[in-house]
């Protein structure tokens, strides 16, 4: 009597806090109310079982209900995917899954079976009739089989249990194994001899006895355990027995609702009937739960590494792939820095070769230069001697015509004077035959020959730190390229020469071509000449260089001349500007050629 009366009071209690009128009009009330329920055994049996208690919840809330039978592993599914609401199952899903999913104990489930809800379960050793087992340490040498590690009173009662008699079931038991559900099997496995002993919840052989599934007097209870109050035989401490848990993502007021109708059920009620329970009560004594929980090592009194490696996952991939990443971009790095070094390193090897080339270009086109000046002074040396030699020739002719027949020893010395100044004039005539050599003219383009001076004179413009702006174009010469670059290095060299000393260094190459000429202007910031010296600028052996031969402007004057071409100076303002003109791919004559053939050396 009084427990009915504490009932009516919480249902009472129910309705006047929480007002149940205006939670069914809750805007989710077409949304199925997801049950799941803890299944051991077919999972068509374990609906038949709780479909009336279903539909009962759905007469009471207006709204349907959906139930679902879960093994453990696929319990573990649903709670991770948030796929049910409520869970029907052993007192120990609330505790062990109220960290991970926030559940909450709101009702306990008292069965046809026991007086008091706070002892409904407990585990049960059943063997075969003729067993003698009669000591725990026995279990040891025995065949075992239960239906899963997580199931409570199918396996975790018994391993607590065994730990608190100092035997770890999972290592001191070598033929332990789990064969899944539904459990009536492991009775079957039992008689057949497949395993000696069976590890079930308790009431389970009762029930399979009354339904026919075993033939009596063939199994038993081994290390029984007297519990006055409870009607079925059993081998351990007995716990609180199936509860109702509320997810923590469920709502409260929903949680209020199923609570309430819950709570109406009575004996009498076919849902009562049909489930194979009494009633449901409030939340009772849960603590010899967590005395197992700690019998067990298990959470909240040990770290639950598999919860924690199972969150720490995702961040753990995450960071092994940015690892990953990393590495593959070192390596990616490293290969880049290889590679680029290969090439940097063929680079300067290049760059070595090339200056090698371009200093023995240098040191060629100076011998060259050489020759070219030398043939230059013996030309000038050799017109220079002519004129005198001529006049001596002349004078000593004179000298012989005057003298008569009684001076025949003077005579004989005036024509041997003769005689060593015609050898002296053919020394010189073969001299200037030696230094002049035809020019080896050819169709070309200026502005290659430019590129290539200006390749030749870099090592310079790097010395003085001076990079010329260039206006190039194509000019197309009928040309001795050689000379030409002669002429272009001569021009260049005195235009360095002029900036050596100034601080505003700059140097302008500008090209084009004006009606049927060709034209190259080189201006300098250099110091520039005195108009005195700007017009003596083409006369030999005139130079304002303290080593100067004065030599370098003649050459260049002659050689432009010979390709038909004009070579002027102008003050630039400062420094000086150098035009040369030449015609357009214009071929002189043969006989033109070899009458200005240059001294080449």
């Amino acid at each position: 009597m009084s427990q009915f009366f504490t009932r009516l009071m919480f249902i009472l209690a129910l309705f006047i806090d929480f007002n149940l009128p205006v939670i069914a009009a809750d805007s989710h009330a077409n949304d199925p109310v997801r049950i799941g329920i803890m299944a051991f055994n077919e999972p068509d049996e374990v609906m038949a079982n709780w479909q009336p208690t279903a539909d009962w919840l759905s007469q009471q809330l207006h709204r349907p209900v959906q139930l679902m039978p879960l093994t453990p592993s696929q319990l573990d599914e649903a709670l991770v995917k948030q796929s049910i609401d409520f869970l029907i199952g052993n007192a120990l899903t609330t505790v062990a899954f109220k960290r991970n999913y926030g559940t909450s104990h709101l009702l306990t489930l008292v069965h046809n079976r026991v007086r008091s809800p706070e002892q409904s379960i407990g585990s049960a050793i059943v063997a075969r009739i003729d067993s003698n087992l009669s000591q725990w340490d026995q279990l040891k040498d025995e065949k075992l089989v239960s239906s899963d590690p997580q199931a409570f009173g199918g396996f975790q009662i018994f391993a607590a249990t065994m730990a608190t008699k100092g035997i770890n079931a999972y290592r001191d038991i070598p033929k332990l194994r789990f064969i899944g559900f539904p459990q009536q099997k492991l009775l079957q496995m039992v008689l057949s001899g497949e395993a000696d002993i069976a590890v079930l919840p308790s009431c389970v052989l009762e029930n399979a006895l009354d339904k026919g599934l075993v033939p009596a007097n063939k199994l038993k209870v081994v290390l029984k355990q007297p519990h006055p109050d409870f009607a079925c035989e059993v081998s351990t401490q007995l716990y609180p027995g199936y509860a109702l848990t509320k997810l923590g993502h469920t709502d409260h007021k929903l949680a209020t609702q199923v609570v309430a109708s819950l709570l109406q059920i009575t004996p009498d009620t076919p849902a009562a009937q049909q489930g194979r329970y009494q009633y449901w009560s409030a939340p009772v004594d849960d603590s010899p739960v967590f005395e197992l929980l700690k019998q067990l090592e298990q959470w909240p009194f040990v770290t639950n590494w598999q919860r924690l490696l199972h969150n720490a996952l995702p961040w753990g991939t995450s960071l092994i792939f940015v690892l990953l990443l990393g590495y593959i971009h070192h390596l990616r790095v490293k290969r880049l820095v290889v590679k680029r070094t290969q090439a940097l390193s063929d680079e300067i090897t290049h760059h070595q070769h090339t200056q090698k080339i371009l200093l023995e270009q240098q040191q060629q086109f100076y011998r060259a230069q050489r020759v070219l000046l030398t043939g230059e002074m013996a030309s000038g040396i050799a017109h220079e001697l002519k004129q005198p030699l001529a006049g001596i020739r002349y004078l000593t002719q004179g000298c012989l015509y005057r003298l008569d027949n009684t001076q025949a020893e003077l005579a004989t010395a005036l024509n041997k004077v003769i005689s060593q100044v015609d050898r002296a004039q053919t020394t010189i005539h073969r001299l200037r035959t030696f230094c002049q050599q035809t020019s080896d003219y050819q169709s070309c383009d200026l502005r290659t020959v430019i590129e290539e001076t200006l390749t030749l004179m870099q090592p310079e413009f790097q010395r003085l730190k001076l990079s010329p702006k260039v206006n190039l174009q194509a000019l197309p010469v009928f040309a001795d390229a050689s000379l030409m670059q002669q002429v272009l290095v001569n021009l260049l060299r005195n235009a360095l020469d002029a900036m050596e000393s100034i601080p505003q260094k700059s140097l302008f190459i500008d090209t084009g071509i004006t009606g049927e000429n060709v034209y190259i202007h080189i201006t300098d910031a250099g110091c520039g000449l005195s108009d005195s010296a700007l017009k003596r600028l083409f006369f030999p052996f005139e130079t304002s260089k303290p080593q100067g031969l004065g030599l370098g402007m003649v050459i260049c004057k002659r050689i432009i001349e010979e390709h038909k071409g004009k070579i002027e100076a102008h003050h630039a303002n400062p420094g000086l500007t150098i035009k040369v003109t030449l015609p357009v791919n214009s071929q002189p004559g043969l006989g033109e050629q070899n009458d200005t053939a240059l001294p080449r050396g």
